[in-house]
């Protein structure tokens, strides 16, 4: 009878092991566990306990049969591959683990790269949400890298929330690019800002990545055309016409007065007009300069500055009888939008013996002239 009851035990036993696999491996097996319940209550009840007689081959048949059916039903080829899968998984799984290790250091890697940019840089996304460089939020006094759309225009002048909305709603296919002035909140107080941004449109995205400086009054000449705080002044004009006339090369001089400054300045406010001069004086400077430090100041609003490519100036002189954006130059800072009317004079010097205060002298004759209520025309050249 321990015999039987042994063998029993070793095909039960066998059974439960691959009805668990079954399960297990292939999420299959309840009609198996059905037919294995009542086998092994069978053999408890009646073979351990001895609670009652039964014939025991019946038993033993009904138990090599629910063996036979388990593993008859069992595909090895979809085990096999479940668990090829199951390895290429984990596989798969490691691999971008290690691919999201990698792009996280690169990440940091380019986030510390932008922070050793002097300019602030910010990226906002299609829901709204920014990400700003070390740099930026230090500028703009955000606690946060990531902050949202919302936070940085609550710091904005609300005059100046219009304007800024605008240009970026006037970005298209064509002019994806963008410049805005704008004032932002800190301490209590409202400082100047010039953002330079371009609107990109990947998988019906939008996107946006802008650069920003603060536009400090004595730091804005300094980083765009060393003009205003740096320009230098008399001394180092007459230096340098002495260098010309000694290398005795033509060259012209051109003076001229931003008219309209001191109005700007009391109307805005010294900051306004300071760099509107800078943005104006940037602008000559790239169309008739060769040598960014062939500017110089002569006073408050009066500047000068030495052309020594004939063709430049034939240029200034058109530009000057015909008019245009190259004169008077109309400039937005936030919502401040004035233009500048300044007045020229003109002269041209080929004879290089002539003492150096006379030809500044005769350079600056051109532009009262051309500063005098009697002349029609905002310039004046002087001819000799």
């Amino acid at each position: 009878m321990g015999e039987y009851v042994n063998q029993e035990t070793i095909v039960l036993l066998i059974w439960f092991i691959f009805v668990m696999f079954k399960k297990v491996r292939m999420k299959k097996g309840d009609f198996d566990i059905l037919l294995l319940i009542p086998a092994i209550t069978a053999y408890i009840l009646f073979f351990v306990f001895e609670l009652a007689s039964f014939p025991y081959f019946a038993l033993q048949l009904y138990s090599f049969i629910g063996l036979g059916f388990t593993l008859l039903s069992i595909d090895l080829k979809k085990v096999s591959n479940e668990k090829r899968l199951k390895n290429k998984h984990k596989k798969l799984q490691k691999d971008y683990e290690n691919l999201a290790q990698r792009s996280e250091l690169l990440r940091e890697r380019f986030i510390h790269m932008l922070d050793l940019v002097d300019d602030g840089i910010a990226f906002r996304s299609d829901d709204e949400t920014m990400f700003g460089t070390k740099k930026f939020i230090d500028l703009m006094k955000i606690e946060n890298h990531e902050f949202s759309f919302e936070t940085l225009m609550l710091k904005m002048h609300p005059d100046d929330q219009t304007s800024y909305l605008e240009t970026l709603n006037k970005l298209g296919k064509k002019k994806p690019t963008y410049e805005a002035h704008y004032r932002i909140k800190k301490e209590g107080e409202y400082h100047w800002f010039k953002e330079k941004g371009t609107r990109l449109i990947q998988d019906k995205r939008t996107m946006y990545i802008a650069v920003v400086r603060g536009m400090d009054v004595k730091k804005y000449p300094t980083s765009n055309v060393e003009v205003l705080n740096n320009v230098p002044f008399e001394k180092a004009y007459f230096e340098y016409i002495q260098k010309l006339n000694k290398a005795r090369s033509p060259y012209s001089i051109v003076t001229f007065e931003l008219t309209n400054i001191p109005a700007i300045n009391k109307k805005y406010g010294r900051d306004i007009g300071d760099l509107m001069m800078g943005e104006y004086i940037q602008k000559l400077a790239y169309h008739f300069l060769k040598d960014i430090h062939a500017v110089f100041r002569l006073s408050g609003i009066r500047f000068a500055m030495i052309v020594t490519d004939h063709r430049k100036t034939e240029m200034l002189k058109r530009v000057l009888e015909e008019g245009g954006d190259l004169i008077t130059y109309t400039m937005t800072f936030g919502s401040v939008k004035e233009t500048l009317f300044p007045s020229f004079g003109l002269t041209s010097v080929k004879m290089f013996d002539e003492p150096v205060d006379e030809i500044a002298e005769r350079a600056l004759k051109a532009l009262d002239i051309a500063l005098d209520d009697n002349v029609n025309e905002h310039y004046f050249i002087y001819n000799r």
